[in-house]
Formats: structure tokens, sequence, C-alpha cells
């Protein structure tokens, strides 16, 4: 099961500027899992399109803690979020 943030937001990394969707795929009863970035538009040719920034079975609540306030301090416009904002804060609480 994956758990969604912001479905109307794009998250944008620098390295490539794609526009995906932000997402927790669960492993177990819904407390771990790995947080990917994809690309959901079913009209692009990269669609599905998978960026790992977790590594496996990490707990969603130290996912969560590490993007505490994302909302507002990865946001570069009222629709698209700073991925690499947030690829750098998961590895800072060595999440990757």
């Amino acid at each position: 099961m994956d758990i969604d943030y912001a479905l109307r937001w794009h998250f944008v990394d620098a390295t490539d500027g794609r526009p995906r969707q932000l997402r927790f795929r669960c492993t177990t009863e819904n407390t771990t899992g790995q947080l990917l970035a994809v690309i959901a538009d079913p009209h692009r040719d990269d669609s599905d399109d998978v960026l790992a920034l977790t590594r496996p079975d990490v707990a969603q609540a130290a996912v969560d803690a590490a993007l505490d306030g994302w909302h507002t301090w990865a946001r570069l416009t009222d629709d698209t979020l700073n991925l690499t904002e947030i690829r750098r804060r998961i590895h800072a609480a060595g999440l990757d």
C-alpha cells in the first residue's frame, strides 16, 4: 500500500526537473517501508519512473520526523516542492 503526500503538488529534483509525486510504500503493518518519488502522469513517456529516497524498511515515523514542516520549507511555488531539499533532509537523518 502507498501513502501519498500532497497529490496536487509536484516534487521536482534539480538534477532532472521532472515532476514527481511523493509516496511512502508500506511493507509491514503500515509502520515501515520506503519513501519514493514517482512520476505519476500517465501521459508522460517516463510514467511510473521511481526514484527511491530512502532505503527499504525504514520507519514511517522516522521519515515523517525528517520531513516535519516540508510543506513550508520545501515549497518553491504554489504547486511545486523542492525534492532536492527533501533528499538532503532524508540524507541528514540517515535514512538513505
